[in-house]
């Protein structure tokens, strides 16, 4: 099995059933590589850099990751609760990080003011997420539980929130053209203009 060590090179390698709650790893490249099943909590990623990787059903529960790169990252059915992902490197050259979310669970995780067009997140429990003054224009936020998440002069345009509920979103606060929304939960705009509705 392939160790993880610090100020090493990783391409196409498989981490699997890995139980390392507050390691640390610094100055490490991944490359290609799947990570399943592996417990991650509070561990430490730092100056790492990651492409075209996969995370799946992995715990990454307050991961700090400073000054750490993500470029075609996915992560399917895993806890990311509490992480800060605005310590991350992220460069302003590149301003699609292409990264995927599906079925996980981002509770108390903050995107302030990031740079992340086109962001997939689908299936994913989003409670109490800060996306204030984040860019998520072309975003796929579908079938998402949005509840309590912040959004403050947030670009959401033409994001896709199909079938995603309980979100709160002050249209005039923040840039919501061509934005596509379910119906029966597009009510839920309205209130931020003060608009009562009777049957």
């Amino acid at each position: 099995m392939t160790k993880l060590m610090s100020d090493k090179e990783f391409f196409a390698k498989t981490f699997e059933k890995l139980d390392l709650p507050s390691f640390c790893i610094e100055n490490s490249i991944f490359e290609a590589c799947e990570f399943a099943h592996c417990n991650f909590t509070a561990t430490q990623l730092l100056h790492c850099k990651f492409t075209e990787c996969e995370f799946r059903h992995c715990n990454l529960s307050l991961m700090e990751i400073s000054a750490s790169r993500f470029h075609q990252v996915s992560f399917h059915e895993c806890k990311l609760s509490g992480v800060d992902w605005t310590r991350a490197y992220w460069p302003t050259f590149n301003l699609d990080p292409s990264l995927h979310f599906s079925k996980s669970i981002l509770t108390d995780a903050s995107f302030f003011a990031l740079k992340l067009p086109g962001v997939k997140m689908d299936e994913c429990k989003l409670h109490e997420v800060d996306f204030r003054e984040c860019d998520l224009s072309g975003a796929e936020i579908t079938g998402c539980d949005l509840y309590g998440s912040l959004f403050n002069q947030t670009n959401l345009r033409a994001v896709d929130f199909t079938g995603s509920w309980d979100f709160r979103i002050d249209v005039l606060n923040n840039f919501v053209e061509r934005a596509k929304f379910s119906r029966e939960e597009a009510v839920a705009l309205l209130e931020s203009l003060g608009i009562e509705l009777v049957d």
